[in-house]
Order: structure tokens, then sequence, then C-alpha cells
């Protein structure tokens, strides 16, 4: 008895050791996430999916899991997202172009959403814009899509860059959850057309990449979905977990925080256990891969398409993406805290 006494305490002490460790993670993170997004209020007035969306869901996802939501913080991050919009709202209505086109506009819904912020002029006006601009980056010199060609369900952002702006799955994926959550009373005939456009491409377009598979994952599972389907997407992810227990955005590249928080959230969210062995491993590359500040590196190799300014968080010329790889990595890591188990 005594051996198997030993045992079961020394596991019981390790575990509490171990949740312990993501706790202390995350609270690292959120603080981190929290400093670099009033730090980006004072610093620009455009609206960003790495300083605003991202860090809301990471501190959404830290609430769920216990941790104490800085309401405030959230609500002003909410306020700085629809001051953005609000002014547009002219130019949405008609279709005109926003810089980033639908991805900054489904991040910007998303944002709203995260912090629970009910439709008004604003979201109806981001709801039209993507309606208008389904199968097209820009309406601009381009007539409104015809919904029945199959291209023409999916939305597709003004630039391409990876990996926040990689895949239009994941484009067409987040501007149809906004349009979901948003769309009023008139809109939904609309909607109704737009969805099924949406969905027939969705179904029809093939995931050659992980961003492509990570949100088609989030898509069925946020949006409903073909549970055969589901479990195809979600073995692809497992599948193409690297030797160190991370995710990476390529073969071609190492496993970073960025590809690996976004997997372990997502396959958490679509029903993995969070006890199963390639989270565990996920979860323990995120563990030990956390920098001193709280912050995780993703080195950026993607064209800079605005002049670089230092927003004082860590990693130089690499510290916008980072902000994003963190915010990842902070929500994957409260998905598995012990009160999510």
């Amino acid at each position: 008895m005594k051996p198997a006494l030993f045992i079961l305490v020394f596991c019981a002490i390790g575990k509490l050791s171990f949740s312990a460790d993501v706790e202390t993670t995350v609270r690292r993170g959120l603080e981190r996430l929290q400093r670099a997004s009033v730090n980006w209020q004072s610093n620009e007035d455009c609206f960003s999916c790495h300083h605003h969306t991202l860090p809301m869901l990471a501190s959404f996802e830290g609430a769920q899991a216990g941790l104490q939501l800085d309401s405030n913080w959230m609500q002003a991050q909410a306020d700085a997202a629809h001051s953005y919009f609000e002014p547009l709202i002219e130019d949405m209505d008609m279709g005109s172009h926003v810089p980033g086109g639908a991805a900054t506009v489904g991040y910007g819904l998303w944002a709203l959403s995260l912090d629970q912020r009910v439709s008004d002029e604003t979201t109806t006006a981001m709801v039209n814009y993507l309606l208008l601009i389904q199968g097209v980056a820009r309406l601009r010199d381009n007539p409104p899509a015809d919904l029945t060609k199959l291209n023409n369900g999916r939305w597709i952002a003004s630039c391409r860059r990876a990996p926040m702006q990689a895949s239009m799955v994941g484009d067409t994926v987040l501007a149809l959850v906004g349009i979901e959550r948003y769309a009023t009373v008139e809109q939904q005939p609309r909607v109704a057309l737009a969805r099924t456009a949406a969905v027939r491409w969705l179904a029809s377009a093939p995931l050659t990449s992980q961003q492509d598979r990570l949100w088609r994952l989030w898509g069925l599972q946020q949006l409903g979905g073909d549970e055969d389907a589901k479990a195809l997407v979600q073995q692809a992810i497992l599948n193409s977990q690297q030797s160190d227990g991370g995710w990476a955005e390529s073969e071609e590249r190492p496993s970073d925080a960025l590809s690996t928080g976004q997997a372990v959230f997502m396959l958490c969210d679509s029903g993995i256990a969070p006890n199963d062995p390639a989270i565990a491993r996920g979860r323990d590359f995120l563990l030990q891969t956390q920098h001193a500040d709280g912050s995780w590196k993703f080195e950026s190799h993607a064209e800079p398409v605005q002049p670089f300014f230092d927003n004082g968080d860590p990693h130089g010329k690499h510290q916008f993406i980072s902000v994003a790889a963190t915010a990842w990595a902070t929500s994957a890591l409260a998905q598995l805290m012990p009160t999510n188990e």
C-alpha cells in the first residue's frame, strides 16, 4: 500500500503544480496583451485585429476560465473598434473600400461581439458592407457578384499577408460569423442568400494550408456543419503536429506559438478533450516557449504594407504579429485551465 500511496500523492502534487503553471502563464500573457493594447490606443487611431480583437479574445477566454475580467479595459477596446467603423457608415453602405476589406470588418464585428455589443447603425453598415462585397476584394470597378457562381460565395481580404490574412477560408468564415451575429431582421433575406453561397463555397474549397484547415474547423463549429466533415478537418490538424509538440504555419517552417495556440484553441473549441495527448503536447510547447515578459515571439515574414513604428511591445520589428501569437497562445492555455476541464 505504501508505494501506491506515494504514487497517488506524487500525482496529485504534480497536477496542482501544473495547474498553477498554466494559470501563471495565462496571467502573464494577459498582462502583456492588455499593456500592448493600451499602448496601441495611444499611438494609433486605426482598428487592429492583432491589438484589438485577439487580445479581447484572450481576455474573454481568461474570464471564462475563472479569471477576473477587466471590464473597463474590455469596454475601451470595443469602444475603440466601434469608433473606427462609425465614421465609415456611409461609405460601408455604398460598398466603398475599407482598408483590409472583409478581413478588417470581420475582425471588427468579432471584437464587438466579445464585449457583447448590441446591433446598431454601425454594425448594420458593417454587415451591409460584407453583403455588398461578397465574391470580390473591392466593389470598386466590379459589379456586385453573381452568387449563383461557386467562387462568388467567398469573401476576400483586400491584401494577403501571412499568417493573419493568408486564407480566403478564414476571410469567409470570419465574415459569415459576423453577419450571423449582427444582421438585422431587414437584412435576413440577403443574409440567407449569402450564407447559402458561402456554405457551398466552403464545402468545395480545397484546404491547402494550415490556416485554411484551422478556420474551416472553427467555421464548422461556430456556424454548424457536418460532424464527419468536422472530424476529418480535426484529424488533418492533429496529423500536422510537429515532433516538438507545436504546430507550424507550413511544412517548411518551424513550430511557432501563433500556429500552436490557434490549433490548440480551435481543436478544443471543436470538442477535442483538453487531456488529449496532442493537446497536452501543444500545451507543453506553449509553456516552454513563453518569454519572461509574458509574450511569445513570432518572426514576421510578410511584406510590410505600412511604415513600421514601435508600439513599445517586445520583439522589435516582429512585435505586431507577436502580439497576435501571444493572444492565440494565451487563449489556448486559458481553455486548459482547471475550470475548463
